[in-house]
């Protein structure tokens, strides 16, 4: 297997920032990954783009053996599920980031005029919360208040495991402290090209954490309805930045997340190439219970699609015929749709007579360059508030806000993969955008068109439609099936497995054998992925 040239980058960046490990007396091995390294040395700038650079969560190769055929939205060929052996990649990425982000603070303070940082401080914050309320969902209780202050003391070196619901309660109010201080006003430090998530574009990084707020604000209200109440009346009631009307030309300043080409220009995202291309690996398809919801008939021709989407995440089979697969992925496929040689294009129709089911666009996977891995996108946040005007969520119950916020949601996620599309260049066949008509008749068609007045169809429609446009966001579709339990589901997909939360990495039994006994009560792995995160019902 070659090996990431994208994990390459990260781990030279890592140890770029980082240094090498300080002597500890043997405790090295027990102390990770709480403790990496000191940086002293290193600048604020430095520090700031080392957590940019790995802001984002994405691990392919976990979407394809756990969050696809879990949320029901690709078929599988792999029968067992093999996520454990990739359960432990979001914690391992994830505590060198806070210890980078705790050392970018501690660095802010023995600067002449720390107060001139406010701005950079604001900014890691809102990145690092970001990457901690995803750990939340992957794994439930973790180590944070002590975690990434080894080099402080060794009563830091195995760190206590905090509860859920302190951790949510922390990082949104550092959320809110840290939209509020972001000012553009004179005297801030700028960090120039350092500063590569969103180019100091304050308003920018105002709708990001503000996106964040909402999205969880929502997850916890049915745990936390005061605070989540206090967050919606606060943004939606207050009228603070979100993102709206989203700029074609610059995707990226209202869908956050990993953008290649912005925050590391000529990086090769080669992981997704590897994962989707690779039939030992992946082997996953256009699924029915997906086809079902963009395709109102199931014609070969395609003559039924009425959602144009589906021409952007997928492509034809062999025979050039739109045939899903069964969730289930009895049906037998042996094709490789997508060529190993590495060339821009697709394999021809009908010289790859095994793959008989359609399967991921191949410039989606190809796209080395500029295909993001995204965080929260515009989309992302008008079905937010479409639920929450449907259920008076911290606001008054307003049916006709909802759909316009669900029609919203819908258009934004069309435009901006069509825009993805036509903006980067592997896609060497630019799609067209459709038509104002072709728009009006898929809202108004009966398995999207709206109804407010239906309690249940309207919800059961908002989380079907979130559902589709996080198609590449499947961490969060995990996460928009597991609270609201009303997206589509394939009658032919039984699992005999079940996971409702990722197991933590075997290592925390060894290293810190006390508190993560606290924390499982000494259960083994498969035991540990049937508990629920906190906001599960």
């Amino acid at each position: 297997m070659k090996l990431n040239q994208k994990i390459i980058y990260g781990m030279l960046v890592f140890w770029t920032i980082t240094g090498s490990l300080a002597c500890k007396k043997g405790f090295e091995e027990i102390n990770r990954p709480y403790n990496e390294a000191g940086v002293e040395t290193q600048t604020v700038a430095g520090l700031f783009n080392g957590l940019a650079k790995s802001v984002t969560d994405e691990d392919n190769t976990l979407y394809i053996s756990l969050f696809y055929s879990s949320t029901n939205q690709q078929a599988v060929q792999n029968k067992i599920t093999p996520y454990l052996n990739y359960s432990s990649s979001f914690w391992n990425k994830y505590y060198p980031s806070l210890k980078n982000y705790r050392s970018l603070l501690k660095r802010i303070t023995q600067e002449a005029n720390p107060a001139e940082f406010d701005n950079v401080k604001h900014m890691a914050t809102i990145l690092i919360a970001s990457k901690t309320l995803h750990m939340l969902d992957y794994y439930g209780s973790i180590p944070y208040t002590q975690a990434g202050l080894g080099d402080t003391g060794i009563e830091f070196y195995r760190p206590v495991y905090d509860k859920e619901a302190d951790i949510y309660k922390s990082v949104l109010a550092d959320l809110k402290t840290a939209v509020n201080g972001i000012n553009s006003a004179g005297g801030q430090t700028s960090i120039g090209a350092s500063e590569s998530f969103l180019n100091s574009d304050f308003d920018a990084w105002k709708k990001f954490g503000n996106s964040l707020r909402l999205r969880y604000a929502v997850r916890l209200y049915n745990k936390e309805q005061a605070l989540a109440s206090e967050i919606i009346n606060d943004i939606i009631g207050g009228n603070q930045l979100l993102p709206n009307n989203q700029d074609v030309a610059k995707l990226e300043k209202s869908n956050f997340g990993f953008w290649p080409g912005s925050v590391s220009p000529g990086i090769s995202t080669e992981r997704q190439w590897y994962t989707f291309r690779e039939t030992s690996v992946s082997n996953i398809r256009m699924s029915k219970n997906v086809w079902n919801k963009m395709s109102s008939s199931d014609a070969p021709s395609g003559a039924g699609i009425y959602d144009p989407r589906c021409f952007i995440f997928f492509q034809t089979n062999n025979a050039d015929q739109w045939v899903p697969q069964l969730q289930n992925g009895s049906e037998s496929e042996g094709g490789e749709p997508y060529k190993n040689d590495g060339s821009p294009s697709r394999r021809p129709i009908g010289s790859d007579p095994g793959n008989k089911f359609a399967s991921f666009n191949f410039f989606t996977i190809y796209d080395q360059i500029y295909f993001p891995y995204l965080i929260i996108t515009e989309a992302d946040v008008h079905f937010l508030k479409a639920e929450i005007y449907q259920r008076g969520m911290g606001v008054g119950k307003n049916t006709s806000l909802a759909k316009t916020e669900y029609e919203a949601g819908i258009t934004s996620s069309v435009n901006f993969w069509y825009a993805y599309a036509n903006n980067s260049k592997a896609w060497l066949i630019k799609p067209i955008p459709p038509t104002a008509l072709q728009m009006t008749a898929l809202l108004s068609n009966p398995a999207v068109l709206y109804n407010g007045g239906n309690d249940n169809d309207a919800l059961t429609k908002i989380a079907t439609q979130a559902w589709l446009a996080t198609m590449f966001q499947p961490a969060e579709a995990w996460s928009i099936v597991r609270r609201t339990g009303l997206t589509p589901k394939d009658p032919s997909f039984n699992p005999t497995y079940r996971v409702n939360k990722l197991p933590y990495p075997n290592e925390e039994s060894v290293n810190n054998n006390a508190n993560w006994k606290n924390a499982t009560g000494g259960a083994d792995q498969n035991a540990q992925a049937l508990n629920k995160v906190y906001w599960m019902p």
